[in-house]
């Protein structure tokens, strides 16, 4: 997967093209030239560098203006900040390395959330398939930000599984640098906290305090700043291809009904899980299901964004065994998954190997194969993680389980 992505998926990519640029460049107009990075001008300057020339825009829309501009919540730039006086090439090889050890990180707090003790080899081989995925290689590759968003959504269930719900809430506060990933997160986390609100409340205190003091430090930042973002939001949706699975199964007009369709179930999917502890083995479930719905339904195709999966892949991993007990449907539904899961590394071996006989050129024109399965991923978690869900919640109705509780550890690091 290494090979693939270094020398065909990225084969003629600008050493330049990097998706950190824009943030980079916008904290470093803000804070040293005190310039609204939300302006053309910014997004122009940002275009010569990443595609070699500004973009001119079509007669048609002007939104083409903004493409590859900065896009996102303004308080990104306090992330970015301490890197503002160093050159960029030092800070793409910062954000790389800092990003391959915060997946590894994700790897090790989500095995804590779900209280999984591994043995070490399995340990090393799980971080090894991990970061050898195409969704880690590629979000390192480009250094774009969805790593850092799911180490937060990571860092902020492991806290709330180790009872720091105040730390909980301010990770997930920090999440939402990418608000795509935590718009069914928020509600979900908003329904466990309000089902026993006197034990529960200060996830709630901490998260609208970390939210408060991010948008009125951008506010100082920038006055103004949520009209000029919300502005470039919705010319994302036009000079990218600003749109969810369900979108391209469907059209944008149907599309938009089924994914509305899809969170209001899934969430009612997760009502009953509110009540859950933290230390019961199916605590986890809910919040898995609802981050593979979210890949569903927010706008976006890009596959690092699938690291929100990761969860979802781990709590079938670990429940193997009972899962496969449950009946026919759970275990066609388990094999799908992995299937899906596994598709792209055995294409891109196949890729690698034909390197070895074929030219680059004709090699180079199948650079999509290991990608053919991208758009089915999250349906296919999604669609195992909510039929497991369903069965549970008839089980429970009968005050049955099929699904053991696991020994629980509180010495695990």
């Amino acid at each position: 997967m290494g090979n693939y992505v270094a020398h065909i998926w990225s084969a003629g990519q600008s050493p330049h093209f990097s998706d950190l640029y824009a943030q980079w460049w916008a904290a470093h107009e803000i804070f040293l030239h005190d310039r609204n990075p939300y302006t053309p001008a910014v997004a122009h300057e940002i275009q010569s560098v990443i595609y070699g020339a500004p973009i001119a825009s079509s007669p048609s829309s002007g939104s083409d203006d903004m493409a590859g501009g900065f896009a996102y919540p303004l308080y990104v730039v306090f992330l970015i900040w301490p890197t503002l006086w160093l050159p960029f090439t030092a800070v793409q090889h910062l954000f790389a390395g800092l990003f391959l050890g915060l997946t590894l990180a994700s790897l090790v707090l989500w095995l804590y959330a779900l209280r999984w003790r591994v043995p070490r080899t399995e340990l090393i081989l799980l971080a090894v398939f991990t970061v050898g995925s195409f969704p880690a290689l590629q979000g390192i590759a480009l250094q774009n930000l969805s790593l850092l968003a799911a180490f937060f959504i990571a860092a902020s269930l492991a806290s709330l599984v180790a009872e720091r719900l105040a730390l909980a809430g301010a990770l997930l506060a920090a999440a939402t640098i990418k608000p795509q990933f935590t718009i069914l997160l928020i509600p979900w986390f908003a329904f466990w906290t309000i089902s026993d609100w006197r034990l529960r409340q200060r996830l709630a205190w901490s998260f609208l305090g970390g939210v408060t003091l991010l948008l009125l430090g951008s506010e100082v930042l920038l006055p103004g700043w949520i009209r000029n973002f919300l502005a470039i939001v919705r010319a994302y949706q036009h000079y990218t291809y600003g749109h969810s699975l369900m979108d391209v199964w469907f059209t944008p007009q149907i599309g938009r009904w089924v994914s509305a369709g899809i969170a209001l179930f899934v969430l009612l999917l997760c009502w009953r899980g509110r009540t859950c502890l933290t230390t019961s083995p199916r605590f986890l479930l809910a919040p898995c299901l609802v981050l593979s719905a979210t890949l569903l339904v927010i706008p976006t195709l890009e596959p690092h964004a699938q690291l929100l999966l990761l969860p979802g892949f781990l709590w079938l991993l670990c429940y193997r065994r009972p899962i496969w007990q449950l009946g026919g449907a759970s275990r066609v539904l388990f094999v799908a998954a992995w299937i899906l899961l596994v598709w792209p590394w055995m294409a891109a071996a196949a890729l690698t190997l034909a390197t070895l006989f074929l030219p680059s050129s004709k090699v180079s024109r199948l650079w999509m194969l290991p990608l053919y399965t991208s758009p089915l991923v999250p349906f296919g978690v999604c669609m195992a993680l909510g039929f497991l869900r369903i069965t549970l919640a008839k089980l429970e109705s009968k005050s049955e389980s099929k699904i053991p509780a696991v020994e629980l550890r509180t010495d695990y690091t």
